[in-house]
């Protein structure tokens, strides 16, 4: 008898493996000349990774064959993993057919579809206001219309959890969590979009006063879509904005040490130079605990080697307000403090008189303070200089340029410490208004 049943479990075991290795197939169509171009992606712990791209032919018919990877969720649509707006999930699990009808705003199953993907087009159907609203920027929307909807939808939650029954024990177990999170997941995300008019504490509805973020703290964040990008607003929603909580505290409001990870491996991969990723590393990486997170941390950590103290730093050549190109080879023997900048910046323009007053105090050692514009408007930038008479070595870069690609920089001003002998002090070295900048220059020119 106990042979019998061991055999009867093994098949049964044998038959899932079987089933989740079947192939899925895809078929779609669109309007070839708004979609372009549709992406097929799975959910890697709360992120989306493409796994498959499509290009619609002349009629606009569009597919994928593969073999899911896990059974759950996946996304399709004309989004990125990083802009998610035109990503549709879909439910897979092996051995089924979607068919679909898909625009960059919306999408319709037609044919014969997979009874959990079924469920889930009667929930999207549903909550397709909530859905629009909560996720996209700008539009009419404020809260004095949303507030309300929220409250008088959230009370049919129940109902439509408890209708669906599709014969998977796995999807129907799931699919409560699916309708939890994707609610909480439209409405908090209304906070953070930009509106015309924004509530007070004291205009907060019942669903948002009463709102418990640890509910939704957990592992099961991981199989969503957008788990990072949800985690990150819970987590402000925790915690008092206005009293700038440290990001110890941020990450201390988190629970699960996965999440944590996740929370600051958002952070890392913003990282700007090879010292900012080694104190935030080594303070946080105990909370890696994922092959994944690990591999993430590895990939930050290569693409930042190149801004590492002591590597030689790249080699620019620009022209300065005369014409004349002027490289760092040309500065060798001095400590180079670059300020990349541009005229149409407000807080470059707010460093100016600490700028300046650094030029006057070093004039006389061996720095060399030079501006590195990005302005795409050369005259604007030459009249800029001309007009404010501004200190140090001035040069014109324009946008889209090398020594911006060769340090990632994304935001301005940004400054860049060079030593004597032309090897990378800091990557993103303090602003001019820090007192650290000066204790720097003071160390590196005496060295």
């Amino acid at each position: 008898m106990i042979r019998k049943t061991i055999l009867l479990l093994t098949t049964f075991v044998s038959s899932i493996v079987v089933l989740a290795q079947q192939p899925s197939n895809v078929t779609g169509t669109t309007d070839p000349i708004k979609v372009k171009r549709v992406g097929l992606f799975k959910v890697l712990n709360g992120r989306l990774k493409e796994i498959a791209t499509a290009i619609p032919d002349a009629a606009g018919r569009f597919g994928f064959r593969f073999t899911p990877e896990y059974e759950g969720l996946y996304s399709i649509g004309s989004g990125t993993a990083q802009n998610q707006q035109g990503l549709f999930r879909f439910y897979f699990k092996g051995s089924e057919e979607l068919n679909l009808k898909l625009t960059p705003s919306e999408y319709e199953l037609i044919g014969k579809n997979s009874p959990e993907n079924e469920a889930l087009y009667h929930w999207d159907k549903l909550s397709k206001s909530f859905h629009d609203k909560g996720t996209t920027p700008g539009g009419m929307s404020t809260y004095v219309d949303f507030f309300p909807e929220v409250e008088q939808f959230k009370g049919k939650l129940d109902g439509i959890k408890k209708a669906v029954k599709t014969g998977n024990t796995n999807f129907d177990k799931f699919f409560p969590d699916i309708v939890d999170y994707d609610f909480a997941y439209y409405a908090i995300s209304y906070l953070y979009m930009p509106r015309t008019a924004h509530p007070s504490k004291e205009e907060m509805s019942d669903y948002y006063t009463q709102f418990n973020a640890d509910r939704f703290l957990t592992t099961e964040l991981l199989k969503f879509p957008y788990g990072d990008r949800f985690m990150s607003n819970m987590v402000y929603r925790k915690l008092d904005l206005a009293t700038k909580p440290t990001f110890d505290q941020q990450v201390a409001a988190i629970g699960p040490d996965v999440l944590k990870g996740q929370y600051v491996l958002q952070r890392l991969e913003g990282a700007r130079s090879y010292s900012d990723f080694q104190e935030m590393n080594n303070s946080y990486r105990k909370y890696f605990t994922l092959p994944e997170q690990i591999e993430r941390a590895k990939i930050v950590e290569a693409k930042l080697v190149e801004t590492k103290t002591g590597v030689p730093a790249f080699q620019f050549s620009y022209p300065n307000i005369n014409g004349q190109k002027v490289s760092l080879a040309d500065l060798k023997g001095k400590v180079v403090l670059i300020d990349m900048w541009a005229t149409w910046c407000g807080p470059c323009r707010a460093e100016e008189p600490h700028w300046e007053k650094l030029n006057e105090e070093f004039k006389n050692k061996s720095v060399a303070f030079v501006g590195v514009s990005v302005d795409q408007d050369k005259p604007k930038w030459e009249a800029y200089v001309k007009e404010k008479n501004l200190k140090g070595i001035q040069l014109h870069a324009g946008s889209g340029n090398t020594l911006s690609d060769a340090y990632k920089v994304n935001s301005i001003p940004r400054y860049i410490l060079i030593d004597k002998s032309g090897n990378l002090i800091s990557a993103d070295s303090p602003r001019p208004s820090d007192p650290k900048l000066k204790a720097l220059l003071e160390e590196w020119s005496k060295k």
